[in-house]
């Protein structure tokens, strides 16, 4: 008779916090956007255009695990940017056995993907590789796929709009008599 070995998870071989780093990740875990979270599973179903096998909370998951661990490979990110622009990500690894290389290769390349044109997103707007492959701080990443989402929306219209719109520049041009009147030179 063989004995099975449970299955280890990303991220279940980390350390027990305590002291102030306990209280900084109680913290942070306490501000997870739950409502954005749903929003952007939505948002990530509707643009994939398939069912999402999103992660199972567990007991002792962190708040987002079960978001992270469907995008961790970044197959779905690529798809994503690749449907609103064809080839920004000209090369995804998929397949039945992403290894951990590739799934981070997929994320930086979807996030270089974001920060070139037509998207020019802002990096302070983005996250870091390691935050979604390591599920380190899952509400930045809710927050970088919100910010693509608009820049997504701002390039073309037929994209879903997920959180706000993007802001564009409105100059107004007065006549010379109204500056005047207003005391502007």
């Amino acid at each position: 008779m063989t004995e099975e070995t449970p299955i280890k998870r990303k991220g279940s071989n980390r350390h027990k916090l305590y002291g102030m780093s306990a209280e900084l990740n109680r913290k942070l875990n306490s501000k997870y956007p739950k409502e954005l979270e749903v929003q952007c599973r939505e948002w990530i179903e509707m643009m994939a255009g398939e069912n999402v096998r999103w992660g199972v909370e567990h007991e002792h998951s962190r708040p987002g695990d079960a978001f992270a661990e469907a995008l961790d490979n970044g197959v779905i990110l690529c798809k994503i940017i690749n449907e609103v622009v064809p080839k920004s990500v000209p090369k995804v690894h998929q397949g039945e056995k992403v290894n951990s290389f590739q799934g981070q290769e997929n994320i930086n390349n979807f996030l270089e993907a974001c920060y070139k044109p037509p998207f020019n997103c802002v990096p302070a707007e983005m996250f870091p590789t390691v935050y979604l492959y390591e599920r380190q701080n899952v509400a930045q990443v809710l927050n970088g796929i919100q910010a693509f989402a608009r820049r997504a929306n701002a390039y073309d219209k037929t994209v879903p709009l997920f959180g706000p719109k993007q802001y564009m520049k409105n100059p107004r041009h007065h006549e010379p008599w109204i500056r005047s009147y207003r005391g502007d030179q």
